[in-house]
């Protein structure tokens, strides 16, 4: 989320600013102070933000005034106002002028402040389609669907001029009871404005109601799961291993992290370069359905940490777990662990001994010791020092 604060007044600004990193740590906010900077309503900066948070009144000049010439350029965000003094009689003007919001500075509550931001958000969205902005589903001819579970369902399309995408869309199930879309639709967010080789590329994301959508590049050159079943030399393992412990580190530095690595979600571009994909949304939306609601296990977790299976927190340290899954399987062509459950995995993970490799692939143990370290503080501390640690070998 990008919010931009206008107000004269900085404890107020900061006050606001307190609100959304509270209930948003990784939201951008930029703030504005006209009666310093001397920008007008037509000069300032509003098209990468989400929302206008606008003080009243602003150096000078009636507040609505400035509402009005925000609201009058094409493309403005919503604009929430935020007064002192306040009225009923200025609320309502306010709500006339356009604004998708109105609070009285003196009285602004945590959590219905959040809920009038959601709400501006959401509104958003359904302002775009009224001015005629194309949904995502008009944007791009179907050709055909590749993939549904039960949260999702990837569709191979094509673009006005003729590329080819793959479009993911997410349904949040309604057992989640929560907003869980935009946390999530964050990270992706990030992962948008990232440039690694190592990364599939995201196009286009947003939210419809209870659905998301994400735009990603088309890979055509399959699956590593499907490169692995056919056989992986020991040499073209280092080599994707180090692909993508380079995507892992990014990622990591970012603040974002996979949540579902696995050989499914690792796929190659014509050039033989593999890119991660399907950061771990509809699978979190699945666990935390689970973990709240139903107490089901879903999926078979071959790939998944000691910590994840348990609901435990997680860190960087769960994807370089699942990293270290992927090395032996690439290396010896098996999974570390086996069972005939899911539950028995979960178990497997925290309680088996560690796989041993095979003769002549010792060399190769002490990483993977400590990538599959049971417990998180006895692992590889990052992607770098499992760079640094296959760069040695």
């Amino acid at each position: 989320m990008r919010f931009l604060i206008v107000d004269d007044d900085p404890e107020s600004r900061r006050l606001l600013r307190y609100h959304i990193e509270v209930e948003w740590p990784d939201a951008f906010v930029d703030e504005h102070q006209p009666s310093s900077a001397g920008a007008s309503p037509e000069s300032l900066e509003i098209e990468d933000a989400d929302l206008v948070l606008l003080g009243h009144p602003l150096s000078g000049e009636h507040g609505l005034a400035w509402l009005g010439r925000l609201r009058a350029r094409s493309g403005c965000p919503p604009v929430i106002v935020f007064a002192d003094p306040s009225n009923e009689l200025l609320a309502v003007e306010a709500m006339k002028a356009g604004a998708a919001g109105y609070f009285p500075k003196s009285a602004v509550r945590h959590q219905l402040f959040i809920e009038a931001l959601r709400a501006g958000a959401t509104g958003r969205t359904r302002e775009a389609d009224r001015r005629g902005a194309e949904p995502a589903s008009l944007k791009h001819r179907f050709i055909r669907k590749l993939h549904a579970t039960d949260v999702s369902t990837v569709y191979l399309a094509e673009t006005q001029r003729g590329e080819r995408v793959v479009c993911k869309v997410l349904r949040q199930p309604q057992e989640s009871g929560g907003p869980l879309f935009e946390r999530f639709l964050q990270e992706y967010e990030i992962i948008a404005r990232l440039r690694h080789e190592n990364v599939a590329r995201i196009f286009d994301l947003g939210i419809a109601d209870d659905q998301a959508y994400i735009v990603m590049e088309y890979l055509p050159g399959g699956t590593l799961a499907q490169r692995i079943a056919l056989g992986v030399k020991v040499d073209d393992a280092l080599v994707y291993l180090r692909q993508i412990g380079g995507a892992l580190a990014a990622i990591h530095e970012a603040g974002v992290l996979h949540r579902d690595l696995k050989p499914a979600n690792i796929m190659f571009r014509r050039d033989g370069s593999l890119a991660l994909i399907d950061f771990g949304l509809a699978k979190q939306l699945r666990l935390e359905v689970a973990i709240t609601g139903t107490g089901k296990i879903f999926g078979t977790p071959y790939y998944m940490s000691p910590e994840q299976g348990h609901a435990e927190p997680a860190d960087e340290r769960s994807d370089l777990y699942s990293l270290g899954c992927i090395a032996f399987e690439l290396l010896t062509g098996a999974k570390p662990f086996t069972a005939a459950s899911a539950m028995g995995l979960i178990y497997k993970h925290a309680h088996a001994p560690r796989p041993r490799l095979p003769s002549g692939l010792e060399r190769f143990q002490p990483v993977l010791d400590g990538l599959l370290a049971v417990v998180p503080e006895e692992r590889l501390r990052s992607a770098g020092e499992f760079l640094d640690a296959v760069a040695e070998i």
